[in-house]
């Protein structure tokens, strides 16, 4: 490979390394807004201006064409990275995403491949010439792909860019729009070398000042936001912290040394604020959380005392600008921490006063409602309860059996075998009566020796025929009373709504009716209000069950 260097090829070299230069102050301050995408750029910049000066030297034409190659790996990314430095600067992450960035290179790529490909369509460069300049220049012929994927889409981002940076002049607070006015016209030494590159009115015909162009925007941009921006951190913050109401505020930088302090942040530390000024952040507990946005508590032991507060961090912004530097905005609520643990200790104490009441009133509840030796419902629940069955019946359009059960003889068997084993008969009946129950069902005892059973949904037949089927169980049963064993029975009078009745009153009094006849026909028997005897199918069974309950009752030892 033939080198020639000329004054433009060396001129292009300062290029490139002030590039490369810029590039490095920018990374190491990349936490600043744009520093890191200013970085890149110049990236970019150094491998355009670098590979340019190559190209400017070569003297053999597949040389020259080889690096102009090269060269547009920095020319094709370059004002994408113009564009990303600009959105950075404007705070618009979703430009920011790798899946969008990755979006914005898809042409720079497929640009590159038709230039490294050129030599088979011509699409991007048409036909070399010499420049009649001299310097060695080589006049460039552009193909049609070029106007359009090359200089189209970097004029797109150009533009884009250059919108981007135009919005924060009218977005920005006053004192940012000397620092947008200067990225501004920094953004435009591009444009200009580029325009005079492409319309051929430069003077040294096939010079690209671009590169040149981009470097010296480079060194702008990389004075106002790695040098200018910080000039404003302070004063800003300053005025943050006054603006507090009397809260203590307190101004770091990255290194965690105090750059502000007001008179109420030093009086937590008991130090003057001119004292702390300059010094590290020493404080264990606030340093841990200085870098953490949000609300958080921490503890401040001084001589004799213990304080905690509230420590509010956050970046230090202008209208959505990070500026750089933390502020921790700092209150004391050892007082209120005070009061509401007393507050949570006296809600405690009246939490369990109330659970204790509450778990009470359910006990009185279930005892008002519950009869206490079978644990069925009394008659205060079934008051409360039927009238709501009832009106679901005549909504539903459905028929609901009432039937009254009192056990045969009872008084007869708490005489000879005492009240233990007529409690007994008692419980049977109910643990029977619950079994045999439906959910929907509401059994009740009354009272003695007297049930109540509400069948919703249950017609006269088939209430019977349930009632009828709990006689026959219930008689079957056999209880023990020391070395006697014997048998009970139980009558059942039945009313039916509507048929009967449409309250609990009217029901009670049918169905009672209906007890007392089926008690006058011989007992252990279930009787329908207003039926003469029970059902013809079941009338021998009950006589059969009758007379072997007469049989029990007159001779207990059988």
């Amino acid at each position: 490979m033939s080198l020639v260097f000329t004054t433009i090829s060396a001129i292009s070299g300062l290029a490139a390394l002030s590039a490369a230069t810029i590039g490095i102050l920018a990374w190491e301050r990349r936490k600043v807004t744009g520093a890191r995408y200013l970085a890149w750029l110049m990236l970019a910049v150094t491998l355009w201006s670098g590979t340019a000066m190559l190209e400017l030297s070569s003297t053999l034409l597949r040389d020259k064409i080889f690096w102009s190659k090269v060269e547009y790996l920095g020319t094709l990314t370059a004002p994408v990275l113009f564009f990303l430095l600009a959105a950075d600067y404007n705070q618009l992450e979703r430009a920011l995403r790798p899946r969008a960035v990755l979006l914005l290179l898809l042409v720079p790529l497929l640009s590159m491949g038709l230039a490294m490909s050129n030599e088979k369509h011509g699409l991007i460069w048409s036909s070399f010439q010499a420049s009649p300049s001299g310097y060695n220049l080589l006049i460039f012929n552009h193909g049609p792909l070029f106007w359009l994927l090359v200089a189209g889409y970097s004029y797109l981002m150009m533009l884009l860019g250059s919108l981007l940076l135009l919005r924060t002049l009218h977005y920005y607070p006053p004192h940012y729009r000397g620092q947008s006015l200067i990225l501004m016209l920094g953004a435009i030494v591009p444009w200009l070398g580029n325009l005079l590159y492409l319309s051929g009115h430069i003077a040294l015909q096939g010079l690209d000042p671009t590169p040149l162009c981009f470097a010296i925007t480079g060194a702008i941009f990389a004075f106002d936001l790695l040098y200018l921006r910080m000039l404003y951190v302070v004063p800003i913050a300053r005025g943050n912290a006054f603006n507090a109401m009397g809260d203590g505020i307190v101004v770091i930088d990255r290194d965690k040394t105090i750059l502000d302090i007001n008179p109420a942040a030093a009086n937590l530390f008991g130090k003057p604020a001119a004292v702390l000024c300059g010094q590290q952040l020493h404080i264990a507990s606030l340093v841990a959380v200085a870098d953490h946005d949000g609300s958080h508590q921490v503890e401040l032991n001084g001589p004799g005392s213990r304080s905690i507060l509230e420590v509010r961090a956050f970046p230090i912004r202008e209208s959505g600008v990070t500026l750089g530097g933390r502020m921790l905005v700092l209150r004391d609520i050892s007082r209120q921490r005070l009061a509401e643990e007393a507050l949570h200790q006296a809600y405690l104490q009246l939490k369990t006063r109330i659970d204790e009441i509450e778990t009470l009133q359910e006990t009185l509840r279930e005892q008002a409602l519950h009869d206490p030796l079978t644990g069925l419902y009394n008659r205060r629940y079934l008051e409360e309860t039927l009238g709501r069955e009832i009106s679901r019946a005549e909504r539903e359009q459905r028929s609901l059996t009432f039937a009254l059960i009192d056990l045969d003889n009872f008084k007869s068997i708490n005489d000879r075998f005492g009240h233990i084993i007529g409690d007994t008969v008692l419980c049977a009946l109910a643990d029977l009566l619950r079994t045999y129950c439906r959910q929907s069902d509401i059994v009740c005892r009354l009272g003695g020796e007297e049930f109540i059973v509400v069948l919703p949904s249950a017609d006269q037949r088939n209430g019977w025929m349930r009632l009828e089927l709990l006689r026959r169980r219930f008689s079957d049963l056999r209880f023990q009373a020391d070395e006697h064993t014997f048998q009970s029975s139980f009558s059942c009078g039945i009313a039916c709504y509507p048929d009967d009745g449409s309250s609990f009153s009217s029901l009670y009094q049918l169905a009672d009716l209906a007890l007392y006849q089926a008690k006058a026909k011989g007992k252990n028997q279930v009787l329908l209000h207003g039926a003469d005897m029970p059902m013809p199918q079941q009338a021998s069974s009950a006589a059969s069950h009758k007379q072997a309950s007469q049989r029990a009752q007159e001779s207990p030892e059988s």
